[in-house]
């Protein structure tokens, strides 16, 4: 069994075994890694939210939350989202339970545009699992490029969109 570290150079017992580790280095790494997941998590502008197997918020980005207008953490995700009393009818909790990866496309009727869903399991020790969902608007962007010449590109056409 592995003690929590916190001193460099610290003291631990493994299984029966005296180790020395540089514990203030492995933190000094694990904050600069998830310094740089919550940066990506942050610039993304869609929203983001995992769910428990038994329906609860466990996780909002910053959009999120700013959209919804408070953090909806501990609550059921179709109370929070949708105002329903009940697990929504087209809820894919059964395909990601088959750790499925779901695409889906929606209508955003805040931004009226149409919107992108992927929902995704992420398994835990045993049977536990999450249902970790990303909604994200499309990008416009343009249909050919004439020239990839830096300083020299152009646009051929409209636009579409790109998911």
């Amino acid at each position: 069994m592995l003690s929590a570290c916190s001193d460099v150079g610290q003291q631990l017992q493994i299984e029966g075994k005296d180790m020395t580790v540089d514990c203030g280095r492995q933190m000094d790494a694990w904050r600069e890694l998830w310094g740089q997941y919550q940066a990506i998590i942050d610039a993304f502008d869609g929203l983001i939210y995992i769910c428990s197997q038994a329906y609860e918020v466990e996780f909002v980005n910053r959009r999120l939350a700013e959209t919804l207008g408070y953090s909806p953490l501990g609550q059921k995700c179709h109370q929070a989202f949708y105002n329903l009393d009940q697990p929504c009818p087209k809820c894919f909790k059964e395909k990601l339970r088959r750790g499925e990866t779901v695409r889906k496309k929606g209508f955003d009727p805040q931004k009226n545009r149409i919107c992108y869903q992927v929902a995704s399991p992420v398994h835990l020790q045993g049977e536990a699992w999450m249902m970790v969902t990303i909604q994200y608007l499309p990008i416009n962007c343009p249909t050919q490029v004439t020239s990839l010449e830096p300083g020299g590109a152009s646009e051929n056409g409209g636009e579409r969109n790109v998911a």
